[in-house]
């Protein structure tokens, strides 16, 4: 009678039934599936340790502009987008400052010349956003954006006439833009100027028929349809 002996490593492949394999790609899952578990648990580690949570997409964003202007301080774009991530994650007065810097580069950047309006309404420095907003009209007449800001600003200020003056030349040459049409009606209806009023309300309504305040002007001048 033949005596089985123990089983060797080499024997091990041999006795194992087709069952027993474990299938390459689900051995490729498992493996992925374990890596993407360590780098989480890497990020909570660092969370824990730094009594922080993970980065914001606005704090990262900032720290890949810095990135681009460390290698090239002197480029525009970039650091217009640094000064944008950082008006974007709450700090105005860096981004204040960021726009000054391109502005020192390129004096009639479009983008720099608006942020920078933008973050002195923020920062409630009326007078020196209203100047910057002009500006921004003088280098591209027809800047909806900045129109906007300043008709709102004047608006707000009850300074009407201002207003229209900001908005009529950017609402004419840029029909589409309802909010523009709106304004400017809400100012000609404060300085009583009904029909010019009606006729801003209607060509706002021509392009967003469900624009609220353009339905409302025209209620409360009795010139609803």
């Amino acid at each position: 009678m033949v005596r089985s002996r123990g089983a060797t490593p080499d024997d091990s492949a041999a006795l194992a039934t087709p069952e027993d394999l474990v299938p390459a790609w689900l051995a490729a899952l498992v493996l992925v599936l374990l890596l993407a578990i360590a780098v989480l648990a890497g990020y909570l580690i660092r969370g824990l340790l730094v009594d922080d949570g993970p980065a914001e997409p606005a704090e990262m964003a900032v720290s890949e502009w810095q990135e681009q202007v460390a290698q090239d301080p002197d480029d525009p774009d970039a650091l217009l987008g640094l000064a944008y991530a950082m008006q974007q994650d709450g700090d105005l007065e860096g981004a204040l400052a960021g726009y000054e810097r391109v502005l020192g580069i390129d004096p009639a950047n479009q983008g720099a010349l608006y942020n920078k309006g933008a973050v002195l309404l923020a920062l409630d420095r009326g007078k020196e956003a209203e100047a910057v907003l002009w500006d921004v009209l003088e280098v591209a007449p027809d800047h909806v954006l900045a129109a906007k800001s300043l008709g709102e600003y004047y608006i707000g200020q009850k300074h009407y006439k201002s207003a229209l003056t900001a908005l009529e030349p950017v609402a004419e040459a840029r029909p589409e833009f309802a909010d523009l049409q709106y304004l400017s009606g809400y100012s000609c209806e404060q300085l009583g100027l009904r029909d010019p009023a009606i006729a801003y309300y209607r060509k706002a309504l021509e392009y967003v028929p469900d624009h609220v305040g353009s339905r409302e002007g025209l209620d409360r001048l009795g010139a609803a349809e």
